[in-house]
């Protein structure tokens, strides 16, 4: 039988990070001072299931790993995810489904955590373009969290990281040698994440 150890430790080889003691560092952060203990927690865009699996291993009383691979966002990563959840004997609790947040319903949740890490900017990718100048992207990424609301807890949790728009290499018109794909036009900064947010209803 696994070590909780273990676990994670085949769960860091298996999603192709660099070690166990950056996956750590990595989920420590994310989830740092939120308890994951006896929550439903989802992961939007899972991937491999990342995040939902840590979440798993470390309490979690359910959790729902959600990845479009039918929008052709990806290929066999929820084939790693669910093999990975059966190698761990976490079916129970976990859950990897081909799916975006808009095909999500209350029945679903109600969530208490949810993870989007390098996520939201794809949620409507149209619109996180002019989302400080538009109100037509404003109103979009407004249905968006209004629909994330009606499946949340009333004290949920958001986690969402991602790039910002705003970088060192940008402001002197350079591209990034350390993320030089990035498409910088699809991220917005932490400060305008946060008005939509508050307008959406959340703290």
């Amino acid at each position: 039988m696994m070590t909780h150890d273990d676990k994670l430790a085949h769960i860091s080889k298996a999603i192709g990070c660099r070690s166990l003691s950056w996956y750590r560092k990595m989920a420590c952060h994310l989830f740092k001072g939120v308890s994951l203990e006896g929550k439903a927690v989802l992961e939007v865009g899972c991937g491999r299931g990342t995040y939902a699996l840590w979440a798993a291993v470390h309490g979690a009383k359910s959790v729902l790993g959600i990845e479009p691979e039918a929008h052709g966002s990806t290929e066999g990563t929820l084939g790693t995810f669910r093999k990975l959840v059966d190698e761990l004997d976490l079916s129970p609790t976990v859950e990897a489904r081909d799916a975006i947040l808009d095909q999500l319903t209350p029945a679903d949740g109600p969530f208490d955590i949810v993870v989007m890490y390098n996520v939201i900017n794809h949620l409507d990718e149209s619109a996180v373009r002019t989302l400080g100048e538009d109100e037509q992207s404003v109103a979009s990424y407004q249905r968006i969290l209004a629909h994330l609301r009606s499946i949340l807890s009333d004290d949920a949790v958001v986690i969402i990281a991602d790039c910002a728009r705003s970088n060192f290499w940008g402001s002197l018109g350079l591209r990034s040698p350390f993320a030089p794909t990035i498409g910088w036009e699809l991220h917005q900064d932490p400060s305008l994440w946060k008005r939509v947010f508050r307008a959406a209803g959340f703290e």
